[in-house]
């Protein structure tokens, strides 16, 4: 339990806090608002980087062909439809993550938490 000396020091130490600690946290958080938004912006241009790096990496590593000239037509067609269908994928989860950003400041502005779905407890 604590005593009066406790309080006493308590209140010398919160005595001692910057007169603008609240604008402070208030500017910290905008900055924070302001790196979320910005990885989230930035993602899908590093999706994109990702995939261009594999792709040249495939084409630096990739073993020579074996089989028939027709066999490996066929499965350098398979291939390709393969890693462009996985380029359509990529593009998708890249543009939910832009919606669901959209989204969670949409939300953040309405006054509703974008985790729980609840209302946001109003200040005053």
């Amino acid at each position: 339990m604590s005593g009066p000396r406790d309080v006493v020091r308590a209140l010398r130490r919160a005595h001692r806090l910057p007169d603008d600690t609240g604008e402070r946290v208030a500017d910290l958080d905008r900055r924070l608002g302001d790196a979320l938004r910005e990885l989230g912006r930035i993602g899908p241009q590093v999706a994109a980087l990702e995939e261009r790096i594999e792709a040249l990496r495939q084409q630096v590593e990739e073993p020579t062909p074996t089989g028939t000239p027709q066999e490996v037509a066929a499965a350098r067609t398979v291939l390709d439809e393969v890693r462009a269908e996985h380029a359509r994928v990529r593009a998708r989860i890249s543009a939910a993550v832009v919606y669901e950003e959209r989204l969670r400041v949409l939300e953040e502005k309405a006054g509703v938490d974008s985790l729980t779905g609840r209302d946001l407890p109003r200040d005053g």
